[in-house]
């Protein structure tokens, strides 16, 4: 009977310690979120969703496959024609000066170009304009630049125009690329006099010595025809004399 009793409350303890464990347990919880900025995991399928493509252009290195004996790429003007003698051109209001060209030897389009016009009669290099690299023509006002502020004056003379990429104009010559270099064309500027009324003096020193000359001219025309008349005269009078 004794051991009956130790019997039952032996299993009375086991069951009380299995419910209080089971009353104690811990929830279970979500798995912590992943840190901020992770990279995504490998896919060694390559399903992951497509990027956009870098232009190879765009970041200065060229996939392009450029041949070493190829040259270095520029520009032949077409406005005015680079062939022709150097153009005038009127610094006058609404007078713009238009310049076209065609790319030649290129692999790589240049991003960006940047024309100047280089006197030399002065110094000064002036900016006609930046455009992108698939443009083939630009149109430049001088008399618009001449009226902004801390505008340079433009010398009576002729001036270069230079260009030069996105690389600047120090940048080495590269096969397939553009290179200014091979792109410069000349033309020269000039300012038209101001108008002067006669009523403010004006005179025309080229129409005066005309005149001169004319007055020349004439005044010994006369005095041939004078000569010739007293010759015939005494002549006459010789005649009738016999």
């Amino acid at each position: 009977m004794h051991a009956l009793w130790l019997v039952l409350l032996s299993l009375v303890a086991l069951a009380s310690t299995h419910a209080h464990t089971q009353d104690t347990a811990p929830l279970p919880t979500a798995p912590p979120p992943p840190p901020l900025n992770q990279p995504p995991p490998r896919d060694p399928l390559n399903h992951l969703v497509a990027r956009q493509a870098t232009s190879a252009q765009s970041s200065g290195s060229s996939s392009i496959s450029i041949p070493n004996t190829a040259a270095a790429g520029g520009l032949t003007y077409l406005t005015p024609a680079a062939t022709a003698a150097a153009s005038y051109y009127k610094i006058a209001e609404s007078n713009p000066i238009t310049f076209g060209w065609n790319y030649t030897s290129l692999y790589v389009t240049p991003t960006s170009l940047t024309f100047e016009a280089r006197c030399s009669a002065n110094g000064f290099t002036y900016p006609v304009s930046v455009v992108p690299g698939s443009q083939t023509s630009l149109v430049w006002d001088p008399y618009a630049y001449a009226q902004s502020p801390n505008a340079i004056p433009f010398a009576q003379a002729s001036y270069t125009l230079r260009v030069y990429d996105e690389r600047g104009a120090e940048a080495t010559a590269e096969a397939g690329r553009f290179n200014g270099n091979n792109a410069i064309i000349n033309f020269a500027l000039y300012s038209p006099a101001a108008y002067t009324p006669l009523a403010s003096g004006w005179t025309c020193a080229g129409c005066s010595a005309a005149a001169r000359a004319v007055g020349a001219v004439g005044g010994g025309v006369w005095a041939a025809a004078a000569l010739s008349t007293a010759a015939v005269l005494i002549g006459g009078a010789g005649v009738l004399g016999r």
